[in-house]
């Protein structure tokens, strides 16, 4: 036979909907034993009423759940969509060849012990991609857990969970999941919580499709409303942002968990998916400008999911405590101001609205419904307490934490009710653990969801807040912007490095070049003493830790002498001697830093955070994918955690804030303009002065090949 030509490494969305609606599935290593893989899959298929056609490959069984068994793919009767490949690696390469053979669409390959185990398993798995893309065959994984299409009753999965339900969890939640694990653990905690699924998809190893073909297929798939993303490697980088700004402008909230945040968390990575994760902060950047929800658990990302998927979003970050408790309350508050929330203050005519049920002293926040609760009857007004407070426009949000009490199942439903009539987040926390069940099935049955710990639920609020504080823009055309300035390679020394960023109208202190001692001196006399002086030399970085910054020069006698010095510095470094800069002398209030810095996969990132000589100590740095807008920078600055002392804390000079975010903006234009050429570029420091903002020093890189 002729067979097909080789096939692009991408899937189109169409791609993926064929393999998600199989019509025929054959199960290679189908077993009646629901201890191994191939019975539970067969049990799975059989439970969730698969209406397509089943074929069992077990060449020592005739029947296996009542379908008929065959010894080999080329046995079946008819066509096949997708063959679920569960042998051990050492049998898996003549099914491979037989699904080859048969002409199979997709091959859903369990089977593990590839890239994963080690460079011999890469080998292994890259020939195996290259048989199969000769046939026109896609592949998911190798290790993976497989995929759920809970609309079709596609089961292709060994997840655990499906065995526990009598019907797939259908809903509108997609996920795409580089880890089987939580790919699973997200589908359990979902059936718990009410939470319903339209499509999962466990990658593993992504050694054909990868999470981007799949998150692709789910920006346009109409039964998917939210989409959930588990990432340890973003392959195709470029193309994953681009998908994140398609959904946003189709109006489908992407939500993102990424292993890897830490430096043991990327070695983690690496040894469990053959996966090499990136910087993290970069990353967060670059999802957080396309208007991504970032998580840090899978847990709280599929809670999130189902009160996105509702329609629920913060609109500001203070929130509303309730609980049965007073100890409760006093916990949530210190937990919710821990978090950079606040606790919402409700307005007097709020107050006014809650009197005649808790009186006087309790018509306030956080909100005790110990009196409502222990009384709770059809006709108590719990309902109405909580959701006048949630109408409350100073609150953003609510959290209702129930401890053990009487009447847990009607303040369920009452928190169930208030909460469907806001568009607010209203989070249930239900500390009550086994004793509340009761109160559980009241929310789950209604798909309403709940916490099991206030931890959580402040995380999610935390998430969901920082998403809406960042606001996201649509971003710039790969072709907008790019003219080059004229940029020299290598190291920018001081002088090159302030002419651009004055090219982009950046101040910098008052300074002149001077490459003899008689331009030094001038300078220092026409810029009035005192003055500062620094050698200048594209080979010395670290100018400090040389020699060749003196300050509070204050005469022409201080100048020869630092000016002699600083030559001889260089020259004893064995470096060329490129002048020297004299600048102004300010009187600093505060220092910041902000830089740039071009990722080769997410492009250009802007940089800003309290500066000096502690700046890698203190870590208080906020990173942003550039170009960013004025209302993007101005949230940048407003999560440092120097924000009180940009302020004016306890009397000090405050910052023009509106000139700090237009220093910002400036800056990240000339990242984006320059992102062909430019490596890095940092302002350190970036000095508040009297009222004025300027760059005090600078210094950069650009690629050698300019």
């Amino acid at each position: 036979m002729t067979l097909p030509s080789a096939i692009s490494f991408s899937a189109s969305p169409q791609d993926i909907r064929r393999i998600l609606h199989p019509r025929s599935v054959a199960i290679i290593g189908a077993s009646e034993d629901e201890g191994k893989w191939g019975g539970r899959i067969m049990r799975y298929f059989k439970q969730h009423r698969f209406a397509g056609e089943i074929y069992p490959i077990n060449p020592k069984a005739d029947k296996l759940f009542g379908w008929q068994a065959y010894s080999s793919l080329t046995d079946c009767p008819g066509p096949v969509d997708m063959a679920v490949l569960l042998l051990p690696k050492d049998r898996s390469g003549t099914a491979l060849a037989e699904a080859a053979a048969k002409g199979v669409h997709s091959v859903v390959a369990i089977t593990a012990g590839y890239a994963e185990a080690g460079e011999q398993g890469r080998i292994e798995q890259d020939a195996m991609v290259a048989d199969a893309r000769k046939a026109g065959m896609r592949v998911i994984g190798p290790n993976c857990m497989g995929l759920i299409n809970t609309h079709h009753h596609l089961a292709a999965s060994t997840a655990m969970v499906l065995g526990a339900v009598e019907a797939l969890p259908q809903g509108d939640i997609g996920i795409v999941s580089q880890s089987g694990a939580i790919m699973g653990v997200m589908l359990a905690r979902g059936v718990d919580i009410g939470a319903g699924f339209s499509s999962t998809v466990s990658v593993g190893n992504q050694a054909d499709l990868d999470v981007n073909d799949f998150f692709d297929y789910l920006i346009e798939d109409p039964e998917t409303r939210v989409i959930c993303l588990y990432i340890e490697e973003a392959r195709d980088p470029q193309r994953f942002t681009q998908l994140l700004d398609k959904a946003r402008l189709t109006g489908k909230p992407v939500l993102v968990l990424k292993a890897g945040r830490t430096s043991a968390g990327a070695k983690a990575v690496t040894s469990h998916t053959a996966s090499l994760a990136g910087p993290y902060a970069i990353f967060e950047a670059a999802c957080r400008a396309r208007g991504a929800y970032l998580f840090e658990t899978p847990l709280d990302m599929v809670y999130a999911a189902l009160l996105i998927g509702r329609g629920k979003r913060l609109t500001g970050d203070a929130i509303a405590v309730f609980s049965g408790s007073g100890g409760g309350n006093a916990l949530l508050v210190d937990q919710v101001e821990d978090a950079g929330l606040a606790v919402a203050q409700l307005s007097p005519a709020s107050r006014e609205l809650l009197i005649p049920h808790v009186g006087p002293i309790n018509a306030t926040l956080p909100l005790d419904l110990a009196g409502v609760s222990a009384h709770a009857t059809q006709n108590s007004p719990m309902q109405e307490v909580i959701q006048t407070a949630m109408n409350d426009e100073t609150v953003g949000a609510g959290i209702m934490l129930m401890t053990t009490q009487p009447n847990m199942d009607f303040v369920a439903q009452s928190v169930r009710a208030a909460g469907e009539q806001t568009d607010k987040p209203l989070i249930y926390v239900h500390a009550a653990s086994n004793v509340g069940q009761s109160a559980r099935d009241v929310l789950q049955s209604a798909n309403f969801g709940y916490c099991e710990d206030p931890h959580q639920a402040i995380a999610i609020l935390k998430a969901l807040n920082d998403q809406r504080r960042y606001p996201a823009a649509d971003r710039p055309t790969a072709t907008q912007g790019a003219a080059q300035p004229d940029l020299v390679s290598g190291y920018q020394n001081e002088v090159h490095a302030r002419l651009l960023l004055e090219a982009h109208g950046i101040e910098t202190s008052e300074w002149r070049h001077a490459m003899t001692l008689d331009e030094c001196l001038a300078a220092g006399r026409e810029l009035a003493y005192p003055v500062a002086l620094k050698g200048v030399s594209s080979v010395i970085v670290h100018k400090s830790d040389q020699g060749l910054v003196k300050l509070n020069l204050t005469s022409d006698a201080d100048l020869r002498q630092a000016f002699s010095a600083i030559q001889q510095a260089v020259e004893s470094a064995g470096a060329p001697f490129e002048g020297v800069i004299v600048t102004e002398m300010l009187k600093v209030d505060f220092e910041l830093i902000a830089g740039v810095k071009v990722d080769p996969d997410y492009g250009p990132m802007l940089l800003v955070g309290s500066g000096g000589v502690l700046v890698e100590m203190l870590k208080d740095t906020q990173l942003a994918a550039s170009p960013v807008n004025q209302a993007q920078a101005r949230a940048l600055v407003e999560r440092l955690a120097c924000l009180p002392v940009l302020q004016g804390y306890r009397g000090r000079q405050s910052v023009d804030m509106d000139a700090l975010c237009t220093t910002l903006v400036r800056l990240s234009e000339l990242a984006w303009n320059c992102r062909l050429s430019l490596v890095e570029l940092e302002i350190n420091p970036l000095a508040m002065s009297g009222g004025r903002l300027v760059a005090l020093d600078a210094r950069g890189l650009v690629r050698d090949d300019q």
